[in-house]
């Protein structure tokens, strides 16, 4: 690289750097001068940003912001002689116009110049004030270096700043169907269950028989093909819910679960009429369920005890609903669960929907009331799925058709962040995708879905026919954070 102005530095250098005198016996006095050439720190000024947002009239709108980046870390390796920032840059930050402050060894800093991709760099005295073309470095960034008090240069920094090249909190869709049909055809009344890396879905087929299928995710994330699973006659195919692992499900009123060479009975009781969630307390299995109309009882699936059949659950929906269940343990004492239910209210479908809460040391439910709350009310929606994804519940399904709003199936995702008790639409980053590939040219009705989330973040949405649509948000796919 051409050096320029480099006799005016060497100049400044003499008149900056610091004397050491030493008296001999001439009275001659040496001047030594440093050759330390180290940054010690490399931080970011303020720079423009991209934002993509919506104007007051709903549509689409892209502008500029400003954004300081002086709290973004760089990594200096002295041995290696790099600098790169840990934590990559907001998706469509403008590296075209950086300004960085650096401290150094000296003052005088020179760092190699390029106006255009593929030019050759040229040395230039690097100024506080000054704007760097960074968007368009080489692979491994520009080059900094500092020139010592003893007019020596030092070796090189190659200077990288890391930009996410995805939006971290935008929830990406595969662009269109993956996987295989199942081997039954047409599964309606569906409910998913994930457990050892496979994905279990129960469902009844055209024959109205409840058949389930089975079908492994491979390392690189992709999905096999179906298998079938036998199951007992009259099986309830919304009953499928997984403890500790474990998949349990209802047939003719008793409880049964899926073992490695089929399927066993686990209680004497014969009259289960729903089988709510499954959660841990303390180790322990427990199953939360429903005999009859108005008696809600907990089976411990490990003593294989009953108790809390004076429990009390009120609105409930019918069993011939899907109810779904999240399990969040608490802050202050993993030990503790709080389970979530979510479902539709039929009795009133213009109405609010159906959510109720319960620790694993309570020996009752609380349904939220919210005719009773002024804003935020939980959205009635049929054929509902919730999920706890990134921190938070996420709410989603069929028609949606309440006093304060009214949208169509698979457009919206709602969102709670207290536990379900107050629910907002979700505008931003979590949507589904729109057009050629709107979800609502997949869902056929009631039943005519399922959904779960893997031990990789990935929500997978199971269509009639098996085949499926898989999303994450992006931060979940970034690498880990060095240390």
């Amino acid at each position: 690289m051409r050096i320029k102005f480099l006799p005016k530095i060497i100049a400044g250098l003499f008149i900056a750097a610091p004397l050491i005198t030493s008296c001999l016996d001439d009275d001659t006095t040496n001047i030594i001068y440093s050759s330390e050439t180290s940054i010690t720190s490399f931080r970011l000024g303020t720079l423009y940003v991209e934002v993509h947002g919506v104007d007051k009239e709903g549509n689409d709108s892209v502008y500029m912001d400003t954004l300081t980046m002086s709290n973004y870390p760089f990594a200096i390796d002295q041995i290696n002689r790099t600098i790169e920032n840990k934590d990559s840059l907001p998706v469509g930050t403008d590296l075209s116009h950086v300004t960085v402050n650096i401290t150094a060894d000296t003052e005088y800093i020179l760092y190699g110049k390029i106006k255009e991709e593929g030019e050759e760099a040229k040395d230039t005295i690097w100024n506080a004030s000054d704007t760097i073309n960074f968007a368009v470095a080489p692979k491994d960034g520009l080059q900094f270096k500092v020139v010592a008090y003893s007019g020596m240069i030092g070796r090189p920094y190659s200077v990288k700043i890391n930009v996410h090249k995805q939006d971290p909190d935008s929830l990406q869709w595969t662009n269109g169907l993956l996987g295989n049909e199942f081997n039954a055809g047409v599964l309606t009344r569906q409910k998913a269950v994930y457990a050892d890396n496979k994905i279990y879905v129960f469902g009844v087929d055209m024959n109205g028989q409840t058949v389930a299928e089975c079908m492994e995710i491979d390392s690189d994330n992709n999905p096999g093909k179906w298998t079938s699973v036998k199951l007992p006659q009259n099986t309830d195919s919304y009953s499928a819910t997984i403890c500790n692992g474990t998949i349990y499900f209802l047939a003719d009123g008793c409880l049964f679960t899926l073992t490695s060479y089929g399927y066993r009975q686990c209680s004497s009781v014969t009259d289960i009429t729903q089988l709510l969630a499954g959660t841990l307390s303390n180790g322990e299995g427990l199953l939360y369920t429903r005999i009859g109309e108005d008696q809600f009882p907990t089976y411990n699936v490990y003593s294989q005890e009953w108790n809390d059949s004076d429990a009390e659950l009120e609105d409930c929906p019918s069993t011939s609903q899907r109810i779904s269940s999240v399990n969040i343990p608490l802050t202050y004492n993993d030990k503790i669960n709080r389970t979530i239910l979510f479902g539709y209210n039929e009795a009133d479908p213009k109405g609010y929907g159906f959510v109720a809460t319960r620790l694993t040391n309570d020996d009752s439910w609380t349904t939220y009331d919210y005719a009773r709350i002024d804003t935020f009310r939980c959205p009635n929606i049929i054929d509902p799925t919730m999920i706890y994804y990134d921190k938070k519940l996420y709410a989603f399904g069929g028609q949606i058709a309440t006093r304060a709003y009214t949208y169509a199936p698979f457009s919206i995702f709602f969102s709670s962040t207290d536990n379900g008790l107050t629910w907002q639409p979700v505008t931003e980053n979590v949507t589904f995708p729109k057009g050629s590939n709107s979800f609502q040219q997949y869902y056929k009705g009631e039943g005519s879905y399922s959904c779960v989330v893997d031990k990789n973040n990935f929500i997978w949405v199971v269509w009639e026919d098996g085949q499926m649509c898989r999303g994450r948000i992006n931060h979940f796919g970034f690498a880990p954070k060095w240390d």
